[in-house]
């Protein structure tokens, strides 16, 4: 028959009849005496897996303090030297050579680099209305420009120029031409006629 703890807490010589002969290393639990060893662990032991993971980040982080720290300075010098090259680079308006019904080479929107006049009249013989839409702009940067009206730069984006000069007329052509030239909207007669009748009002237009 069991023995309640609080019958042995309460008769010593209970207690001493139940220990008596027995090894103290046991330890009594519930109804039953067993070896302190047959105990589970609290805490188990590692696994070859866990010393390994232990193992690799604990190499991971002995090299990274043996590194010198003008070694760090200088993968950053890289890093930020990478990184405003690619920016020079993409001048946000090369993102996308090949768009709207033309092809866009590398220089097309540098205004000083191709004869724009000479470009529109042939594509307007040719009928490219991506080009025209794209020239007539560049004639409009151009005027804009040599009239100090804005301040052009290569790099520089259409959104920039419309704050330089904040010309109704001139933001709807800036709208008209990233649509074609970013947004792969299909350039129409129409438009080409509307951007012709914008860069005359722009043109005479003076100061915003």
């Amino acid at each position: 028959m069991p023995v309640r703890t609080d019958q042995i807490m309460s008769n010593d010589s209970l207690a001493a009849s139940l220990f008596q002969g027995h090894d103290y290393n046991r330890s009594l639990v519930g109804d039953s005496l067993v070896w302190q060893e047959q105990w589970p662990s609290m805490s188990p032991e590692p696994t070859e897996q866990t010393d390994y993971i232990g193992r690799f980040f604990d190499s991971i982080i002995d090299f990274l303090a043996s590194v010198p720290t003008a070694v760090y300075a200088l993968i950053g010098v890289v890093l930020a030297a990478c990184l405003a090259y690619w920016i020079y680079r993409s001048r946000l308006f090369y993102a996308n050579p090949e768009v709207g019904d033309g092809n866009w080479d590398e220089d097309a929107e540098d205004i000083y680099a191709v004869d724009v006049d000479s470009e529109l009249d042939k594509a307007r013989r040719q009928n490219d209305y991506a080009a025209i839409v794209r020239y007539v702009y560049l004639h409009t940067l151009r005027v804009l420009d040599e009239s100090h009206r804005i301040d052009w730069r290569i790099y520089k984006t259409p959104s920039q120029y419309s704050s330089e000069f904040a010309h109704p007329a001139f933001a709807t052509m800036t709208r008209h031409f990233l649509r074609v030239r970013y947004g792969k909207f299909p350039a129409t007669p129409a438009l080409c006629d509307e951007m012709s009748a914008l860069a005359q009002e722009v043109e005479k237009g003076g100061e915003a």
